[in-house]
């Protein structure tokens, strides 16, 4: 009998030490589960900034077969330039024009637009020789000296005309009434019209308001010039009054000597 109870003591001492052995087992888990941090999550990938559009190379200012190249005080087009491919714009012309052939093509393609909205686009004056703006240049320099004529009209070799890229636009037969060729061609209808649609057949205000310390030249409401419609839209996206030299960070202002 005595040896059975010792069976049974033993059996229970047995039962017990294994339950807390298995809670002491549970607990140091528990432990060191608490102890060790749970794993960092993965921060979300940085969303990398959009690249700023690419500049143009340089050489697209200079090279004459380009729709930006530049032709301002600062910068001098080849000597005897003549475009090789000038034609005649089909559109409504007080004296006989000429462009670029590009250019003449969507010259008349933004005609027949603004005769839709009513408006009749009318040109006076588009690519311009060397020669005959020699001619020009010294008329205005006999007149009123080589100050006022920089303020009126360029040199020659430095017209944006020569370009065969740029025309002026008249309001009615074209005359010298006060409007034509004045700041206040803005507020006619062709002015108007030019204003918020000529980007979309690629022609830019060249000479914009408040910009002649850029450009070196007034405010000119009149000229356009063409560089294609996508270069248009998006300089004047970046501001109604936005310069080719500003868009661009091209060399403006006035003659370097």
């Amino acid at each position: 009998m005595r040896r059975l109870l010792t069976i049974i003591v033993l059996l229970l001492a047995l039962i017990l030490g294994i339950g807390l052995f298995a809670a002491f087992t549970r607990k140091n888990s528990a432990a060191s589960a608490e102890e060790t941090p749970a794993a960092a999550s993965p921060l979300p990938a940085e969303t990398p900034e959009p690249s700023a559009e690419p500049s143009p190379d340089p050489s697209a200012f200079t090279d004459t077969e380009s729709l930006l190249v530049v032709a301002n005080k600062k910068h001098r087009l080849p000597e005897g330039y003549v475009p090789p491919d000038l034609v005649t714009p089909n559109i409504r012309q007080t004296q006989a024009c000429q462009m670029r052939r590009e250019a003449a093509e969507w010259i008349a393609k933004m005609a027949e637009a603004a005769a839709e909205d009513g408006v009749t686009l009318s040109i006076s004056s588009a690519y311009r020789g060397e020669d005959y703006q020699r001619s020009l240049y010294e008329n205005y320099k006999a007149q009123y000296g080589t100050e006022t004529a920089d303020t009126i009209s360029s040199r020659p070799g430095y017209s944006d005309h020569q370009t065969g890229l740029a025309a002026d636009f008249v309001e009615g037969d074209g005359s010298f009434d006060g409007i034509n060729f004045n700041q206040s061609f803005e507020t006619t209808k062709s002015g108007e019209w030019l204003r918020n649609h000529a980007h979309e057949y690629g022609f830019i205000m060249r000479y914009p308001k408040d910009k002649q310390d850029i450009t070196g030249y007034a405010y000119e409401p009149w000229h356009y010039r063409y560089v294609g419609t996508d270069a248009a839209t998006k300089i004047w996206t970046a501001g109604e009054f936005e310069s080719f030299e500003e868009y661009y960070g091209v060399d403006g202002g006035d003659y370097a000597e």
